[in-house]
């Protein structure tokens, strides 16, 4: 788990780095779709990252011991909850009824992922 964690921080680096490069030097219409796909890998990775770290935390906090598979499982439903947000917020849909949609959906698989692991 030790190994994994610190394989997270410097790939959500990298992924900071590439973002913020992506930023500063390009535009949407310039990079084309695979930019943005890029773009958006390189966010949920940034996100990932940082949402692993804070759910290993609480899950050592909280007394719980050797269920690394859980946290990770747990990082990848939540992680995906703003990239979900970002995608309709580009499209100009963004209103509370899609915000609670997409928080019942990240609240669901974090259920599922309770139950099953």
């Amino acid at each position: 788990m030790f190994m994994f964690n610190r394989l997270m921080i410097l790939l959500s680096l990298v992924s900071v780095i590439v973002i913020l490069a992506m930023i500063n030097l390009t535009t949407p219409t310039g990079v084309g779709p695979l930019g943005v796909l890029v773009f958006f890998t390189m966010v949920y990775v940034a996100i990932y990252g940082v949402i692993n770290l804070l759910v290993v935390a609480f899950m050592k906090a909280s007394g719980r011991k050797n269920e690394e598979k859980k946290c990770r499982f747990y990082a990848a439903m939540i992680s995906f909850g703003p990239i979900m947000l970002l995608l309709i917020q580009s499209f100009g849909s963004l209103n509370v009824i899609t915000l609670l949609m997409v928080l019942v959906f990240v609240m669901l698989g974090c259920f599922v992922i309770n139950k099953r692991l």
